[in-house]
C-alpha cells in the first residue's frame, strides 16, 4: 500500500475516534453477554483454516449470537455453508473497496471484533469503523493497537491455541481446537474429482508450489521423489497439485518424470473442489501452505515438510487423519526467510528420509 493511502487512513480514523469518543473500551469494562460479533480472517487459506478453531468456539460459547466474518474474497466460497458463520463479507485486499466493505460490516452492529488474522492497517480500521466497542488481536506493532481493547503477550504457542485465547478473553469457555470445514456433499464436485484422478489405485498428491519461494522443496527434490516412489511402487500414481501459476513448474516435473505415472492439475480445481481431490487422495506430500491445513482439516494422511518456518506453531495440531512431519532447522544464522532467493534450508530434506515416511502409509 502507498504511504499516501495508509496516512489517509490515519487521519480518517484519528477523526472518526474523536467524533465517537465513548464508543472503543477495554476487556475490563465489559459487563454484558455479546450478542453479535464480527471475526476477521482475511489473509490467505491456511490462515484462515487456522482461525476455524476460534470460529466454531466461538459459535459453542455464544450459540445465540450472530457471527459475521470477514474473509479473502479469493476463499470465501469454500466457507459458505459453514455451519458456524452466519453471513460472510468478502474482502477485497489492500484499499480495495474499502468504504463499500466498511458499510457493509456497520450494517451488522458487531459488539465485539476479533481479529484471527487480518491485513493491517485494515483489519483494525474496519473494527473501529464497525462501531464495535471491544476489539481483540494478538500483538502487533501496528499505531492502532492503542485501539485494541486488551494487551496480549507474545507466545511460543501454536497459532490456534493463540487465537482461542482471543474467544477465551471475550469470555468464551467451551474451546475446540479441532479445524473444520463445510462437509463435503456437492455431488458434482465429487464426480468431477473422479473425472480428473480416475478410478481406483493408489494417489499420492504432491503439493509443489507454496505462497513463498522460502517455503519450497525444489521441483528437482520432488522429481526424485516421484522416481523413488515409482521404483518401489510401480501402480502409484502422483498427482502434482497447485494454483494456475504453479503449471509451468509441475510441466518441468511431469517432462523430468519421462514414463512415471505424474499428472499435472494445477490449476484445474477452484478453493471449494479442493477438498473433494484430497479427500480422495491416499496420501498427500506437501510443503507448508494452505492445501496442507486443508489435509490435516480433513484427515488426509499427510507428510509435511519444514524448515523456515516452525512446525511447532503452524504445523499439525489435533488433526484428524495421521501425518507425518520432516523438519530441518535453518542452518543461517540470520535467517532471512521471504528475502532468500534460494532457500538452501529446504534443500537439507533427502527424497531419500521423505520416502521412508512416504512408505509409512504405503
Amino acid at each position: 500500500m502507498s504511504r499516501l493511502s495508509h496516512n489517509l487512513l490515519d487521519r480518517y480514523i484519528e477523526r472518526y475516534v474523536r467524533e465517537h469518543p465513548h464508543q472503543l473500551k477495554k476487556i475490563a469494562e465489559l459487563a454484558f453477554t455479546p450478542r453479535r460479533f464480527l471475526v476477521i480472517s482475511s489473509t490467505a487459506l491456511g490462515d484462515t483454516l487456522l482461525s476455524t478453531p476460534a470460529v466454531k468456539s466461538l459459535r459453542k460459547s455464544f450459540p445465540k449470537a450472530r457471527i459475521t466474518a470477514l474473509l479473502h474474497k479469493n476463499i470465501a466460497s469454500l466457507f459458505m455453508h459453514f455451519k458456524y458463520i452466519d453471513k460472510i463479507i468478502p474482502y477485497h485486499g489492500g484499499y480495495k473497496r474499502f468504504f463499500e466493505t466498511a458499510r457493509k460490516i456497520g450494517e451488522e452492529k458487531p459488539e465485539v471484533c476479533l481479529i484471527f488474522h487480518g491485513n493491517g492497517p485494515q483489519d483494525i480500521a474496519f473494527s473501529v469503523l464497525s462501531g464495535a466497542q471491544f476489539i481483540l488481536k494478538h500483538p502487533t506493532k501496528s499505531p492502532y493497537r492503542k485501539y485494541l481493547a486488551y494487551d496480549f503477550e507474545q507466545t511460543h504457542r501454536h497459532t490456534i491455541e493463540e487465537r482461542l485465547d482471543l474467544v477465551r478473553k471475550i469470555g468464551g469457555t467451551v474451546i475446540d481446537p479441532v479445524m473444520e470445514i463445510p462437509p463435503l456433499i456437492d455431488r458434482r464436485k465429487r464426480e468431477k474429482i473422479a473425472r480428473l484422478v480416475g478410478d481406483g489405485g493408489i494417489l499420492i498428491g504432491f503439493q509443489i508450489g507454496a505462497a513463498d519461494r522460502y517455503k519450497m522443496w525444489s521441483p528437482e527434490k520432488f522429481i526424485g521423489l516421484a522416481r523413488l516412489i515409482a521404483r518401489r511402487h510401480p501402480g502409484v500414481k502422483i498427482l502434482l497439485t497447485g494454483v494456475a501459476g504453479e503449471r509451468v513448474l509441475a510441466r518441468k516435473i511431469v517432462a523430468a518424470c519421462g514414463g512415471i505415472a505424474v499428472s499435472n492439475i494445477c490449476g484445474k480445481l477452484a478453493v471449494d473442489e479442493l477438498p473433494y481431490l484430497l479427500e480422495r487422495l491416499n496420501l498427500l506430500v506437501t510443503n507448508d501452505t494452505g492445501p496442507m491445513h486443508l489435509a490435516f482439516a480433513l484427515g488426509t494422511p499427510t507428510v509435511a515438510l519444514f524448515s523456515p518456518t516452525d512446525f511447532m506453531t503452524i504445523g499439525p495440531y489435533h488433526a484428524k487423519g495421521p501425518y507425518k512431519v520432516v523438519y530441518k532447522p535453518p542452518p543461517c544464522d540470520k535467517c532471512t526467510t521471504k528475502k532468500c532467493k534460494k532457500p538452501i534450508c529446504m534443500e537439507q530434506i533427502s527424497e531419500e528420509e521423505v520416502l521412508e515416511e512416504v512408505e509409512q502409509f504405503m
